[in-house]
């Protein structure tokens, strides 16, 4: 298959955005979407890359994660753009800001964003895959947030989804990329147990990444001094990257032939390594995929798993 189709959540600054300039520059057949709400910036994302890639297959469409109407637009208007067969998924893009808010559904923005919106996208546009297809859910190191910072635990879906008491941003954030890996794991095992096709699904760790402006929101003192600590931190338990370094290697994870027909594992940085203890527990894991389809109300039809 010469040409190909990838898209890129998040794609038009950051990690994506050099995530998309390296798949596009492994090849001229590679066609890429920047999939992101803020479609001005992506526009200008797309001629930027164009212009230093020489791949002049760059797309730039709107996408809303925290609508599921608009995950299904975006959806039904990739199809009909008759593009190459859709070879790679990355679910990168996140929920800015530390405050807490809500989904136009309903749901915890962060967890809503990170978590549901991308699990109804990949279960949607795996059905337009073919047989060697790539999904990456891009988690985090926070997953499993160092003891100093405390202990995680998974709750419910619907806690996360409407949770009962405010839960602070450090723990939202890191049970979505809790949940980006039990998704990762459960997703794979069904390619492999309910279907005849070899698409594969993987979670990647990009580090932290200082220059993304990720705790750029900062507000509160104690937020102020997290994002000042974070970086020496990082440096200190190894876990330290960049845009530029990680991009590239996300990218690898869609278009090496090395890692063809590898499914169900955590990349730290490009190297495959144990995710956190808590993260294969399987009975969280079939919790969390049925409460899911539940609060996106997957349809048959849009899956290719049995429900």
């Amino acid at each position: 298959m010469k040409e190909k189709t990838f898209i890129i959540t998040g794609g038009n600054s950051g990690l994506g955005c050099q995530c998309a300039k390296n798949i596009a520059l492994a090849s001229e057949h590679n066609h890429v979407i920047i999939a992101s709400r803020n479609v001005e910036k992506s526009g200008q994302s797309v001629v930027a890359l164009s212009s230093e890639t020489g791949n002049s297959h760059l797309y730039a469409l709107p996408f809303n994660l925290a609508s599921l109407e608009s995950v299904r637009e975006f959806c039904k208007m990739f199809r009909e753009m008759n593009l190459p067969p859709l070879y790679g998924l990355v679910c990168n893009a996140i929920s800015g800001g530390s405050a807490v808010a809500y989904t136009e559904d309903g749901f915890e923005q962060t967890f809503g964003v990170g978590h549901l919106g991308h699990f109804l996208l990949a279960n949607i546009l795996s059905t337009a895959m073919p047989d060697n297809g790539r999904i990456v859910f891009v988690s985090s190191d926070q997953h499993d947030p160092p003891k100093i910072l405390g202990k995680l635990s998974y709750t419910d879906a619907l806690d996360l989804a409407r949770p009962p008491k405010p839960l602070s941003h450090a723990m939202r954030y890191s049970a979505t990329k809790l949940c980006n890996l039990y998704c990762t794991y459960e997703m794979a095992e069904r390619i492999t147990s309910e279907t005849n096709k070899r698409i594969t699904v993987n979670a990647f760790n990009p580090g932290f990444m200082a220059d993304t402006g990720l705790s750029g929101n900062a507000k509160s003192f104690g937020e102020r001094l997290a994002k000042n600590i974070a970086p020496l931190l990082a440096r200190l338990l190894g876990t330290y990257s960049d845009a530029k370094k990680s991009g590239r290697l996300l990218a690898s994870l869609m278009t090496d032939a090395q890692w063809e027909g590898i499914t169900g594992k955590y990349f730290d940085r490009g190297k495959e390594c144990p995710s956190s203890e808590l993260s294969y527990n399987k009975v969280n894991a079939k919790n969390l995929w049925k409460r899911s389809i539940e609060l996106v109300q997957l349809q048959k039809e849009e899956t290719l798993f049995t429900q």
